[in-house]
């Protein structure tokens, strides 16, 4: 008992003084020095079996998220939070704080840096909560237009090595589907009392369905689609685009199996911004040659997308957009 007590009362002697060290910095440089040393080591004793040291913790993580937050430019230390997120043995209280300051700081980093840990970000979804999974992927698909990728598609050139990771790559096209089927300007409300439903992809009106009020999600989309894709931040139409093009971009350079893609390609083809349609076009008509589409794969997807039957735990799918209906019809 004495031996857990003394052990306790370190650790919060440890947190005091780290309390002290935030108050003593001054400049944006002091305080982003101390947050990459401290906070990685701070999130940890959360796992603490000691109350008062977790309550300690909490009382710190309140404060240094209210310095963060009126400090946009401060440099939140990702790289190792992701290696900490990843530990097997840490305890999910861990993990799930750790998330927090991993979706904070990935956003203020250099493209460049965000670039390079895009690929840790699809390595560290595996195995966790949906939602997690979610956030992750919420910021990885902004990165994806950034990224370089080799002239030759090379295996062993290529920033993201999925070949090994089936599971990763489902998510991610099940992901990168919900962001292509997404209307730009599209307003979710908690409540699901009012929503606000684009009449196009281009434009943003409410709509509901047969003037009976009852909301409606996006077409070929439910609401659980709409709002995994919106998540905490919603992006505007110009980076829901950029995000779009990425996914383009990403499919372009084979990081995936080309059979997976092409309800991708089809779904991005009918866009109603022209850079996104004009993109996806050009690449579908590269693999033209390529394309079965009489395979069953391609078939099936195909259908589900033009029924909006979309394999998710939901209960309502709206119909895809007749755009996009009338491109299907086509096809088949």
């Amino acid at each position: 008992m004495a031996a857990a007590a003394s052990a306790a009362q370190d650790e919060l002697n440890q947190l005091e003084r780290v309390f002290l060290r935030l108050g003593h910095a001054e400049t944006d440089e002091q305080l982003q020095n101390i947050i990459s040393k401290f906070l990685p080591p701070v999130l940890l004793k959360l796992s603490s079996t000691q109350e008062g040291v977790r309550k300690k913790v909490m009382e710190l993580l309140v404060h240094l998220n209210k310095r963060i937050k009126s400090r946009p430019k401060i440099q939140l230390p990702v790289e190792t939070l992701l290696v900490q997120y990843q530990d097997p043995s840490a305890v999910s209280f861990v993990t799930n704080f750790t998330i927090i300051y991993v979706k904070m700081g990935y956003p203020r980093l250099p493209v460049e840096k965000q670039c390079e840990l895009a690929p840790t970000l699809l390595t560290a979804m595996e195995g966790k909560p949906q939602p997690q999974q979610d956030s992750l992927m919420h910021l990885l698909i902004p990165t994806l237009f950034h990224m370089k990728y080799p002239v030759e598609s090379l295996k062993a050139a290529s920033p993201f090595n999925l070949a090994e990771k089936p599971k990763t790559v489902q998510l991610l096209l099940d992901f990168m589907l919900d962001v292509l089927l997404m209307p730009y300007g599209y307003v979710l409300n908690e409540s699901q009392s009012r929503q606000s439903v684009p009449v196009g992809q281009g434009s943003s009106s409410s709509s509901s369905s047969g003037g009976s009020g009852i909301p409606q999600p996006p077409p070929g989309m439910s609401f659980y689609a709409a709002k995994r894709v919106i998540g905490d931040s919603p992006w505007s139409p110009e980076q829901l685009e950029q995000c779009k093009l990425g996914i383009v971009k990403f499919i372009e350079a084979e990081q995936v199996p080309e059979l997976e893609a092409v309800i991708h390609l089809v779904i991005a083809s009918s866009d109603t911004r022209h850079s996104v349609a004009t993109a996806a076009d050009l690449e579908l008509k590269s693999k033209q040659s390529l394309i079965d589409w009489n395979n069953p794969v391609i078939i099936n997807k195909l259908y589900k997308v033009y029924l909006g039957d979309i394999p998710l735990k939901t209960k309502e799918v709206r119909i895809a957009y007749p755009n996009l209906c009338s491109f299907l019809f086509s096809i088949f």
